[in-house]
Formats: structure tokens, sequence, C-alpha cells
């Protein structure tokens, strides 16, 4: 591994559980590499040094004082404006995932309408008729599963330096 992906792991490192496999890799490269043992140190320097620093309050009438301001502020905006935070905050879903899915209902409901007289108990099924109940089942699949991976896509899509 490079230098630049082990000072990265060694950053993760504190904030999250690394594998056994990214520890060992750290603990190899850093036996090797003494620009990133002084990186190490330095690192745990800042960290030593962050969890010793008092933690200050702003003084309570600045607080209040803020949030007045902010409020003040937030009536004053008209309502696109605040329409427009909001959505800026919620990451809208993306175009191809209402294309796909309106296409993969128009597409079911076409098919079901033109063989609608296969679908008969007394009768066989034929392989459209077969075809079209797949097809049901996977669009049946696709709109439950959309949620999920809608969510996963906003999840990693999500810039929280905007909020």
């Amino acid at each position: 591994m490079k230098c630049k992906d082990i000072e990265r792991l060694i950053i993760y490192s504190s904030g999250e559980d690394l594998s056994s496999e990214e520890l060992s890799e750290i603990e190899q490269h850093v036996s090797e590499c003494s620009k990133c043992v002084r990186f190490k140190e330095e690192l745990e320097k800042i960290r030593l040094c962050l969890e010793e620093m008092p933690t200050l309050e702003p003084p309570a009438k600045l607080a209040k004082k803020t949030q007045l301001m902010c409020h003040a502020r937030m009536k004053t905006l008209p309502l696109h404006a605040k329409r427009n935070a909001a959505q800026a905050i919620l990451i809208r879903i993306p175009k191809p995932i209402w294309i796909a899915l309106f296409s993969l209902v128009v597409l079911t409901v076409i098919w079901i309408f033109s063989l609608l007289e296969d679908f008969k108990l007394d009768q066989p099924l034929s392989f459209q008729t077969m075809a079209v109940l797949f097809l049901m089942i996977q669009n049946a699949a696709m709109l439950l599963f959309a949620p999920i991976l809608i969510r996963k896509y906003r999840v990693k899509t999500q810039d929280f330096g905007s909020i």
C-alpha cells in the first residue's frame, strides 16, 4: 500500500473499527516507513490534546440571541426559499429510478391486457402468460426493494457539508 492509503487507515483507526487485515497492513507499513511513523505519532499527540481540551459552551445570552436571529430570518424568507432550503437537505429520488419504475408498470399493464383471455382456470398457461406472471412478480419485487435502494443511494450521495 502507498503512504497515502496507510495515512487514511491511520486516521480511520481511531473512529472506526478496522479489520485485522487493515490493522496488520498499518503495522507492517509503519515498521518500514519513518514518514508514516511520524504521521501516526503526530496524530496521536493531536488526539490527546483534543481530549484534554475543555469543552467550551457559548454564553447563554449569545446562544439565545443567535437563535432569535435565526428564527427572525426564517420568518422573513419567502415560502419558495423555505421550500428550497428543505429540498437542499432532502436528496431527491434520481430520475432514472422513476423512469425505470414507470416503464415496468406500463409494460406490465400492457401485457396483462393483451393476455387477459389466457387467464382461465381450466386451461394450462401459455408461455406468454407465464412470462407476464414472471414480469409481474419481478415488478412487484422491484417496487418492494426500490425504497431500500433509494435509501442506500441517498446515504452514499448525501453531502453533510451542505447542511
